[in-house]
């Protein structure tokens, strides 16, 4: 599945406030608290990756997707779970490729969740 460039949006607003019961002011605080949570796990993540820690690794990317469930973030989710798939093969190419992938879609989903969370 290509998640880059294919015009997806980064979440899915609507299904995520259905799954809130059309709690508009419940998903504007989940934002907030993935806007604060989020980048600590993204540099821990990072660190990881650096170090070919695989349970941090996993770990890491396990939490994130757990954290944009909350909005339909299926393009994130889908390279994090890429992302957890490849890092015990110790394909260090193949680690990199992914870990490039999720930065750029976690900076589109960052986005769009910044503009939930007014």
């Amino acid at each position: 599945m290509n998640t880059l460039g294919d015009g997806q949006s980064a979440t899915d607003r609507d299904v995520a406030l259905k799954r809130l019961g059309g709690d508009e002011k419940l998903l504007s605080t989940l934002a907030k608290f993935f806007l604060e949570d989020a980048p600590g796990l993204m540099t821990q993540l990072h660190n990881d990756v650096d170090a070919q820690n695989i349970d941090g690794v996993l770990r890491r990317a396990h939490s994130l997707r757990g954290l944009s469930a909350t909005f339909e973030a299926l393009p994130f989710q889908q390279v994090a779970r890429e992302l957890e798939s490849v890092v015990r093969s110790m394909n260090q190419e193949l680690i990199e490729l992914k870990w490039n992938q999720l930065k750029a879609e976690y900076e589109r989903l960052f986005a769009e969740v910044q503009r939930l969370a007014r």
